[in-house]
């Protein structure tokens, strides 16, 4: 039976100290070459963070946070009408990104914001259009902080609070219909299928 066997074994190509000479080599990533020279690497589930539905949560508490606090600083809150024509505002953002959002994301889902299939001044502006809306809204915020219009500031993160609580809500639904994640990192957003283990990402 024996001699049998090693007969197989040489036929098959198979080597006695295989086993040790696998154990010197060294561990690499898996890379598989994609269309247009690009690697694709296998990547396994992404962070906590790195989710779109949990920063759109962080974002939505921490406004309604400062909401709270304001309503507590200000005084006869909901007799101003600024404060009312930012939740309508808000309102309206909430409502336009309720009728675009099936559209937004099916771009997404088809890869066109993946760092690999933008162009270079479409990364440019995906890396610079945080940073820039949060130098805005800070500013926005010192000059109604030294114009001493507390109500304005209460209407804008009351809209933003509706805002991303909205944006938040349509997401999660939408990852629940599509089996989906969405994933935002630095400069490129995609989704990751749930049943998946593993994503193949294109850089």
């Amino acid at each position: 039976m024996m001699p049998l066997m090693e007969t197989i074994r040489a036929y098959l190509g198979w080597c006695p100290l295989q086993a040790s000479m696998r154990a010197d080599l060294a561990v690499r990533p898996v890379t598989a070459a994609a269309a247009g020279g690009r690697d694709c690497v296998p990547r396994t589930e992404p962070g906590w963070w790195h989710r779109y539905h949990n920063q759109l949560l962080v974002a939505a508490i921490a406004f309604s946070a400062a909401t709270a606090a304001l309503f507590i600083l200000v005084e006869d809150a909901p007799g101003y009408l600024t404060m009312w024509t930012g939740l309508a505002i808000g309102a309206g953002a909430a409502l336009g990104f309720l009728l675009s959002y099936q559209k937004q994301y099916a771009r997404v889902a088809a890869g066109e914001f993946t760092r690999a299939n933008m162009t270079r001044r479409q990364r440019i502006i995906r890396y610079l259009s945080l940073p820039v809306a949060a130098v805005l809204l800070v500013a926005c915020m010192v000059y109604l902080v030294q114009d001493g219009t507390f109500d304005r500031i209460l209407g804008l993160v009351l809209g933003l609070s509706l805002i991303f609580w909205t944006w938040y809500g349509v997401t999660i639904v939408w990852e629940r219909q599509h089996q989906a994640t969405l994933i935002a990192e630095i400069g490129s957003t995609y989704v990751l299928g749930t049943v998946a283990q593993e994503e193949t990402i294109c850089r």
